[in-house]
C-alpha cells in the first residue's frame, strides 16, 4: 500500500510528463514557456520532472500558455 507522499510525487511526475509532452508538441521549448508563464526556465523544469508541487495558479498559466484546457494537463 503506498502512502498519500508516494501518491503525491507520482502524480506530480505524471503531471511535468503530461506538461512536456504537449509542450514538444506545440513546438516549445522549457524557455519559450517560461518566458511567456514569466517564470524561470529552472522552474518549469523542476515541473516537468515531477520535482515540485505545482500551484493551482500556475497550472492555469501554464494552460493557457499553451492553449489547452487546464484538464488536458491532468490527461494522464
Amino acid at each position: 500500500m503506498s502512502t498519500a507522499s508516494e501518491n503525491i510525487v507520482e502524480y506530480q511526475k505524471k503531471f511535468g510528463l503530461q506538461l512536456k509532452k504537449i509542450r514538444h508538441t506545440k513546438g516549445m521549448s522549457q524557455l519559450d514557456l517560461a518566458s511567456y508563464c514569466n517564470l524561470e526556465k529552472t522552474s518549469i523544469s523542476r515541473i516537468e520532472n515531477g520535482r515540485t508541487n505545482t500551484t493551482l495558479k500556475t497550472m492555469v498559466i501554464l494552460s493557457t500558455a499553451l492553449e489547452v484546457e487546464l484538464k488536458d494537463l491532468f490527461d494522464f
